[in-house]
């Protein structure tokens, strides 16, 4: 089960607006609260009635909403053990308000996320883009066992059949495709879906770095990096590029299907490139802290987090990753990406281990970074005197010479050799 936990509030204090929904409320966390635009009950009341005209006779006996609230009434406590203590929240022991919590959120969700049958009526491209930003945090998710039950209900009253009815994930996945479009390539498919516990846990699954085993020639451990398997921070991009490190965009498509597929090899870091937008932090703050709170779930959004504000620490990093197509960011300068950059991971705990995702690239890449010789050749390359043209010319004749001169001298050897 994906824990649905409330947002602890040192998290809330560092970037709030990352974390409360502005426009509509799904689940017990944010259920009446103050602020919530009025325009956002009314679409739901449009969403439950929509709901309620399918269920509607002859297609059902009885009230549809009898026939929903008997349904809440099944679930009710599978759908409570998802979310942390609600004994606080404005529902009565009766549990009447919570399942018409669960009923009017449900049916949001259904039709908003499309399944139905039947076209959507979006009241606005303005609603649709706050509503968007509401369904992707984390303290503001409704478990999809609640949707599943509410259209499988719809799909047997269609059919007047109780046979089971699957849930359509590419229908969902028409939804929440375009929501992660530049950040996964892979496909919303029915496995998936049904294996989500609700929207955020779904994006979570659709940007699971794909497995790419690494070269034998990379370090494994005690091969390289800090000998009791420690996995220290990772060097700035600019650190990292004076000591002959070459930064790559990786193109999403094929072996990359999501921005955590990065990929080293040797000396060669490919990254897929990643727009820093205010979608983008609400994203990836509210995938971190979904890791924190579901330790079962792995935490390689963590790991891609800290991988990422740690290469691009600075103005400088920021600049050059930008250069190489792999950052793009629309804030007014390089210094603030780079400040916001260093917040991903505010109030995050992380400990990297040899079974973590890309642990064993940290080591490849600190090998690398730890050899003599290419530190040697690294000094050499950044060596101010390189930077005149008529120093690289004299050392490039100095080298002819001394090539000719070796020549010379072995023939004169060899020509010693048979007249004796």
């Amino acid at each position: 089960r994906c824990r649905l936990y409330k947002v602890p509030g040192q998290i809330c204090n560092t970037d709030q607006r990352e974390h409360e929904p502005s426009y509509i409320s799904i689940g017990p966390y944010h259920y009446q609260s103050e602020g919530l635009q009025t325009r956002s009950n009314l679409w739901k009341e449009q969403c439950v009635s929509e709901v309620k005209s399918l269920l509607s006779p002859p297609a059902v006996d009885g009230d549809a909403g009898v026939l929903l609230d008997r349904l809440m009434a099944g679930i009710e406590d599978e759908v409570r053990m998802y979310y942390d203590d609600i004994r606080s929240s404005p529902f009565p022991d009766n549990g009447e308000a919570f399942r018409g919590m669960m009923i009017a959120d449900g049916c949001f969700l259904l039709v908003t996320l499309g399944l139905l049958q039947r076209p959507m009526r979006h009241p606005s491209r303005w609603d649709n883009q706050l509503w968007l930003h509401d369904i992707l945090l984390y303290g503001n998710q409704l478990p999809f066992v609640v949707v599943r039950e509410i259209y499988r209900l719809i799909r047997s009253c269609e059919t007047r059949t109780e046979e089971e009815h699957g849930f359509p994930g590419k229908k969902i996945g028409a939804i929440i495709g375009p929501m992660l479009r530049g950040y996964t390539t892979r496909p919303a498919s029915d496995v998936v879906v049904e294996n989500a516990g609700h929207v955020l846990h779904l994006c979570h699954l659709l940007l699971k770095p794909t497995n790419t085993p690494m070269d034998n020639s990379e370090p494994r451990r005690g091969d390289g990096g800090d000998d009791d398997g420690n996995v220290e921070r990772w060097r700035r991009a600019t650190e990292y590029s004076e000591l002959l490190v070459v930064f790559k965009k990786r193109e999403l498509g094929g072996g990359a299907q999501c921005i955590s597929d990065v990929k080293i090899r040797g000396r060669v870091v490919e990254i897929p490139k990643l727009e820093l937008n205010p979608q983008t932090w609400r994203l990836l703050r509210n995938l971190v802290l979904l890791e924190q709170m579901n330790e079962h779930l792995g935490d390689h959004v963590t790991a891609y987090c800290v991988f990422i504000s740690q290469i691009a620490s600075t103005s400088a990093d920021v600049r050059l990753l930008m250069e190489r197509g792999i950052i793009v960011h629309w804030e007014a300068t390089d210094e603030a990406a780079a400040r916001k950059m260093g917040k991903l991971c505010d109030q995050i705990t992380f400990y990297p281990g040899w079974d973590k995702y890309l642990t064993l690239e940290w080591h490849a890449l600190e090998s690398h970074c730890r050899s003599w010789s290419w530190r040697l050749a690294a000094k050499l390359c950044r060596h101010k005197d390189w930077k005149n043209p008529l120093v690289v010319t004299g050392t490039l004749v100095a080298v002819v010479i001394l090539f000719c001169a070796i020549v010379q001298s072995l023939y004169s050897f060899l020509a010693y050799r048979d007249q004796k």
